[in-house]
């Protein structure tokens, strides 16, 4: 058991480094191979169900594949998205990892919303929040301050009906949260967030100075 918790910690520190520079970069196709190529290798163990280790092999493949699902989001294939996101939410479902789950929750409920199911995607984001309000650690509160940001976003690409005043209230949420937290990803699409939801509501200036915000998160995210 040793070796395979060993393994397991391999297998997810190569997935953090793809995360901390090939998405950072940009280059998903790359990072999308290396998630593929570590979620074939845990699945190769086909560690069984009674064996100690099955719950954190099925945390490591809920991650692995939230990254996959992340990729692919980025690189516009939602449709291909929805199955692994499903897959994903299985996968922390059997982990029974609460964090994982409400990973996962956000992300097939997101992924639902760009595929057109919106009641679905509605409900699985509801259902993340107080999961994510259950702790007041880090890992949490970005998830959290994530929830409030894909409000903003989902409202600004017309997906759902809120108004502009509501993108703005959520993207300023979301920077309260991730700011301190210094994941200036988040921070960076939260000020661009803000930009569309000023421009929605016929103040060009305002959407200047929030997207020259956002392109002062991203400079920090290429420094650190």
């Amino acid at each position: 058991m040793v070796d395979l918790l060993a393994q397991l910690r391999e297998l997810e520190a190569r997935t953090d480094e793809a995360l901390g520079s090939l998405e950072q970069d940009g280059q998903w196709p790359e990072a999308l191979a290396i998630y593929r190529a570590a979620g074939a290798e845990v699945d190769a163990l086909a560690v069984p169900r009674r064996d100690p280790a099955y719950r954190a092999v099925r945390k490591l493949r809920a991650y692995l594949y939230l990254r996959e699902a992340n990729a692919l989001r980025a690189l516009g294939r939602h449709a291909e998205a929805g199955p692994v996101a499903e897959q994903e939410l299985s996968a922390a479902m059997a982990s029974g990892h609460q964090l994982s789950i409400a990973r996962a929750m956000f992300s097939l409920g997101s992924t639902c919303i760009a595929n057109g199911e919106t009641a679905r995607g509605l409900k699985l984001l509801d259902d993340s929040r107080p999961m994510f309000e259950h702790h007041d650690d880090p890992e949490h509160r970005q998830g959290l301050g994530w929830w409030h940001l894909i409000q903003a976003d989902i409202g600004n690409d017309g997906l759902v009906p809120t108004p502009p005043e509501y993108a703005l209230q959520s993207a300023d949420q979301a920077l309260a949260i991730l700011r301190p937290l210094e994941n200036w990803p988040g921070v960076a699409r939260a000020h661009a967030a803000r930009g569309k939801a000023y421009e929605r509501l016929g103040d060009p200036e305002s959407a200047k100075v929030a997207r020259a915000a956002a392109q002062m998160a991203e400079a920090m995210l290429n420094l650190s």
